[in-house]
């Protein structure tokens, strides 16, 4: 895995230097001279390398640590329907460190990228871009606590289901649905709202940069190039959300798939099922 993450690192910093190869080149073109498109080439085929070989290594690797995963949990101690809900979530799991946490270094590495090569181009447009990544950071934290409870919530359901389907009570299947869809609706409303706010910010980020950099004495190469980083840099934050979640998610699940301590009790995060537990609602 971490071999898988290595190579995610080396292609992440191969694409930051897209932006400055394709502005150096338009530069170049425009003054008659082409060499820039065979370092552009380079470029892109260093890219492109670098990313067949990683999908082609960390896609045997993760599916292999899917299927020790899911045995483990399909033939351990806990009751049928609480063993069917973590298999489920060993895929879930898996899917977080395959791609969401690849997708997370990436935005990392984007946004740290480019935050550094926007203060080289420009102080101010960094400086501006730092303050900007502080208050993202700090609603991140408040987002990453509210998601955390609604996926715990989640998962609690999820372990009930076996059980309550086999109950085959109407009024405890729809009571168990419906709190199942309210969980559903606040996760993604929260979700919507922290979006919504980024995005504001970052709005107005990327027209406070436009101005700084668009002068009469900017190159067009040199203004695409450092717009480029401005809207990497936005993008990054952009799928801090997604991230948030899905790791809060992993994080609920690993606790569920620890075994059993000393005392004989589940997991950290288990909880104990029952017909008087379907009724609340979170």
């Amino acid at each position: 895995m971490t071999l898988a993450y290595v190579l995610l690192i080396v292609e992440e910093v191969a694409l930051l230097t897209l932006p400055a190869l394709i502005g150096v080149t338009v530069d170049r073109l425009l003054n008659g001279d082409r060499s820039g498109l065979f370092l552009l080439a380079g470029g892109v085929s260093v890219i492109l390398i670098s990313g067949a070989l990683r999908r082609l290594y960390d896609t045997r690797v993760f599916a292999a640590a899917e299927r020790r995963l899911a045995e483990e949990n399909a033939l351990g101690p806990a009751p049928a329907g609480i063993r069917v809900a973590r298999v489920r979530q060993v895929h879930e799991l898996v899917q977080t460190y395959e791609r969401s946490v690849p997708e997370g270094l990436s935005a990392v590495v984007a946004g740290l990228g480019s935050l550094g090569i926007s203060i080289w181009y420009d102080w101010r447009v960094g400086a501006a871009a730092l303050a900007v990544a502080l208050v993202l950071l700090g609603l991140d934290r408040l987002y990453a606590r509210q998601v955390e409870r609604l996926n715990r919530l989640l998962n609690d359901r999820t372990e009930q289901d076996l059980d309550i389907l086999r109950s085959k009570d109407v009024t405890v299947v729809r009571t168990h649905l419906d709190a199942w869809r309210r969980l559903r609706i606040a996760r993604s409303d929260a979700e919507i709202g922290i979006y919504a706010i980024n995005w504001l910010l970052l709005l107005g980020l990327i027209l406070g940069a436009l101005l700084l950099i668009a002068h009469p004495d900017a190159t067009p190469g040199a203004v695409f190039a450092q717009m480029s980083y401005v809207l990497a840099f936005a993008e990054s934050w952009n799928r801090l959300p997604i991230l948030t979640e899905r790791l809060a998610q992993a994080r609920d699940v690993t606790r569920r798939l620890q075994p059993p301590d000393v005392t004989g009790n589940e997991g950290a995060g288990s909880r104990k099922t029952g017909r008087s537990s379907t009724t609340s609602t979170g």
